[in-house]
């Protein structure tokens, strides 16, 4: 038996019904405006916190608004350090590649830089959800550890997420919470499938 979650089960359960319809917009309108943001943040911290800790994949209600925001400030912490700043890195370091003359080489460097940082905020996240301790984001060596085990089973999903995020990247407030609500989502429930098998031996 395949031990790790579908990835197309998780899309259709969140996408698929019109029950998360008027929660989905409602992440995606806020995503779209600055500060106002930071709730959807806080959205996404809360509906993956509750996948790590019951395994329930219904969409939490839009309630308790100054919760949302404390952990919009937690999301947005880890996802500065772990993804944005050193997105923007290489995406500097590409263009600079670019201006050489070497721009396919650049555009490459990019695409999989996104893809990597986008496992370790996500293994990250998960990391500071399990703790309840913003040092835990110092632990730069486990989250890479952790990274490294889920690296082949979230590739095609880590594809999908840029490739979603390239497709409709001027719509920003969609790509970013329906793309980040998905890999967030499949990423806890792989971890959580492997520590409850660790568990079971």
């Amino acid at each position: 038996m395949n031990w790790k979650p579908l990835f197309e089960e998780l899309c259709f359960r969140l996408l698929g019904q019109r029950s998360s319809w008027p929660h989905l917009l409602l992440g995606v309108s806020l995503s779209f405006v600055p500060l106002l943001n930071l709730f959807a943040f806080g959205y996404l911290y809360r509906y993956t916190k509750q996948i790590s800790a019951t395994g329930d994949l219904d969409l939490p209600p839009w309630d308790d608004w100054g919760d949302l925001l404390a952990d919009g400030l937690r999301f947005l912490i880890t996802w500065l350090i772990y993804w944005l700043l050193p997105v923007l890195l290489v995406a500097f370091l590409s263009h600079l590649v670019g201006q050489a003359g070497l721009s396919l080489i650049g555009t490459v460097l990019t695409a999989l830089a996104t893809l990597g940082f986008t496992l370790l905020f996500s293994c990250a996240l998960y990391r500071l959800q399990s703790q309840e301790n913003i040092r835990s984001l110092a632990e730069v060596r486990l989250v890479i550890g952790m990274s490294a085990a889920l690296w082949r089973p979230l590739v095609l999903p880590l594809m999908a997420f840029y490739g979603f995020h390239v497709l409709v990247f001027p719509l920003y407030g969609l790509s970013f919470f329906i793309g980040f609500l998905l890999i967030l989502s499949y990423t806890v429930l792989c971890l959580r499938t492997i520590e409850q098998r660790r568990r079971s031996l």
